[in-house]
């Protein structure tokens, strides 16, 4: 019955049919505090048409906490190729003792 209860009043906080710009949106976001990780989906018509090449809309984005996934590198080598994969920062080198 708690659980019913703060997702209604979640849901009733803002207007579904509305809509809202980009600052009133985050400062939304801001202001509801959740015991959980949040996910937010957004979606935008940036008025292009993709089937053109010159409209493509490409890019990246570098969040200010990362993705919270560590990178671990696992180079198969032998000899050389071991030493250099070592000093490149590899987590794991080796051949056949990987597998």
């Amino acid at each position: 019955m708690v659980k019913q209860t703060k997702i209604q009043k979640a849901r009733a906080e803002f207007d579904r049919e509305k809509l809202y710009t980009v600052d009133d949106a985050l400062k939304m976001l801001r202001d509801n505090k959740r015991k959980f990780d949040e996910t937010v989906e957004v979606a935008m018509n940036l008025g292009v048409d993709p089937r053109h090449a010159d409209q493509m809309v490409r890019g990246m984005v570098s969040l200010p906490s990362g993705t919270g996934k560590d990178v671990r590198v696992a180079v198969f080598a032998r000899g050389d190729n071991a030493d250099k994969a070592l000093k490149a920062g590899a987590d794991k080198v080796g051949a056949e003792d990987l597998m």
